[in-house]
């Protein structure tokens, strides 16, 4: 009985606990899960650094409203009120000015260093004190960095282009012999140069000719000759002068205006050009339809044109497109489209306001009209 007792009274012993089984975990579920970290490591990377789709353009309000006489001078804007002559800077508001004239029919022109008001007879330089006259009228006006170019028709019918220094001193007089003056301006290679456009019809068939000068040396450095078609427009890079015609784009050397190619684009109208991104790209719209449905025409500066086109479908909301900071910028009525030069979306912005107009001011800057109002807005 005593073993039993002892026996009986021994502590029980509390069982060791069984170790649970550890469930290994299917290698392809790890995977998965560690591709699905990845995705969303790279969709946050790509919303942080590359999504331009919820980025907002800013707009700055001008002072000039819908219905004002404007013109772009290449680093703000001259525009007319009653009696005055302002002068509003995209980026340095103490340039601003204002220049008061009792004329009635006062028209301007500018550029980024010079800015001139005329009337019919008279042409007043924005900071000199004295106006200067001229007999016959003055048909229009254009301003370079150091001249400015006059178009006037004397007494007789004739007419001529008058080549005035920034203080208003006569140095030139360009005669077009028997031809017609269509339009005349000024660009600038190694010296500021003046390029006069004349047509004429004498043989039947309409023959351009586009005739540079230039004005350091007072002299003509060649003549472009173009016949069986129009010429719209030129665009000038710093190795050749582009004439943009109803039928060929026709590239020449500055060196006595050599033609070096033509490439045919009939059918078609220059929308806009840039040699910003260092090739001169073309925007085309078809000249009997919208420009809903455009083409991208790249050139090389070289003996061939090696064109490149690019066929694209804008949106149908589209307001207008330019070719800015090597891209085409297309704006809607409330949305601004990117696209690379070989036609590929690449973001998309809202604007702040709808807007019912877009003006290109230059490479980075555009003009818009909202509610009659109009906004500069930079485009980067």
């Amino acid at each position: 009985m005593e073993a039993y007792y002892r026996q009986s009274n021994r502590p029980e012993r509390t069982p060791a606990p069984r170790r649970k089984r550890r469930r290994r975990v299917p290698r392809t579920l790890l995977f998965t899960g560690l591709m699905l970290l990845i995705g969303l490591i790279a969709v946050a990377v790509y919303l942080l650094f590359f999504n331009e789709r919820e980025k907002t353009i800013s707009m700055d309000a001008t002072p000039i409203t819908a219905g004002m006489t404007k013109l772009n001078t290449g680093s703000g804007m001259l525009y007319q009120t009653d009696g005055n002559i302002h002068y509003y800077d995209w980026s340095n508001q103490n340039r601003n000015y204002t220049h008061g004239t009792a004329a009635a029919d006062i028209r301007m022109n500018g550029s980024a260093k010079i800015s001139v008001v005329y009337t019919g007879s008279m042409l007043q330089i924005i900071g000199q004190s004295q106006p200067v006259s001229f007999t016959g009228e003055i048909l229009s006006v254009e301003c370079g960095e150091q001249h400015i170019g006059v178009l006037r028709r004397d007494s007789g019918g004739g007419e001529s282009i008058l080549v005035l220094t920034e203080t208003g001193e006569q140095v030139d007089q360009l005669l077009p012999d028997d031809q017609y003056i269509v339009d005349f301006g000024f660009y600038t290679t190694t010296g500021e140069m003046l390029w006069m456009q004349t047509l004429s019809v004498t043989a039947g068939v309409p023959t351009t000719r586009i005739t540079t000068y230039d004005l350091q040396k007072r002299a003509s450095t060649g003549v472009m000759q173009v016949q069986d078609q129009l010429i719209d427009s030129l665009y000038v890079t710093a190795n050749s002068v582009f004439a943009a015609g109803t039928s060929q784009i026709i590239r020449y050397t500055h060196a006595g205006n050599k033609e070096i190619y033509r490439e045919m684009v009939y059918g078609y109208k220059v929308l806009d050009f840039s040699d910003a991104s260092g090739t001169p790209t073309f925007l085309l719209a078809p000249r009997q339809g919208n420009m809903h449905a455009v083409k991208l025409l790249t050139l090389q500066e070289e003996d061939v044109s090696g064109a490149v086109d690019t066929h694209l479908q804008l949106p149908s909301e589209g307001v207008a497109g330019y070719i800015m900071n090597g891209a085409l910028v297309v704006v809607s009525r409330d949305k601004l489209y990117t696209y690379t030069l070989r036609g590929k979306l690449s973001s998309t912005a809202s604007l702040e306001l709808p807007v019912d107009e877009a003006i290109k001011l230059s490479d980075s800057m555009l003009l818009l009209l909202s509610n009659g109002t109009y906004y500069t807005a930079k485009v980067r």
